[in-house]
């Protein structure tokens, strides 16, 4: 991936123009989709609950319910957590930046995903 990059370079339009020349300030690129991310956000979302609360491998032995279960919340309540601290994060910087009061839904689905990678490895054990 790495050579990859090089060879590729960075995309024109954003750190430097079509002749080569470097922009005075990145250029930010619009995002395609939001539908799309939003969907995507929610499709992995509820994959993470295949994955944090099924990493118990088996609910059958006593009190693998139970931490189960604790997987389900904790996993909810970081992915929550997350989505919410980054929309509040870029409304203050943007507020801080343009004066203006925005809340974008994007930074929203980026902190719900780092919520998820988050509480991954301490899903089991955080109360």
């Amino acid at each position: 991936a790495l050579f990859a990059a090089k060879i590729l370079g960075p995309r024109i339009g954003r750190f430097y123009d079509a002749e080569g020349n470097e922009l005075p300030e990145p250029h930010n690129f619009p995002p395609h989709s939001v539908a799309l991310q939003v969907l995507g956000t929610f499709i992995l979302w509820v994959g993470w609950y295949g994955f944090n609360p099924g990493s118990t491998l088996g609910i059958s032995a006593s009190g693998y319910a139970d931490v189960s279960a604790l997987c389900a919340v904790t996993t909810t309540l970081a992915a929550a957590a997350g989505s919410v601290s980054a929309m509040f994060t870029d409304m203050i910087m943007t507020r801080k930046h343009t004066g203006e009061t925005t809340y974008d839904i994007t930074m929203c689905m980026n902190g719900a995903l780092s919520g998820l990678v988050r509480i991954t490895a301490g899903c089991s054990v955080c109360e």
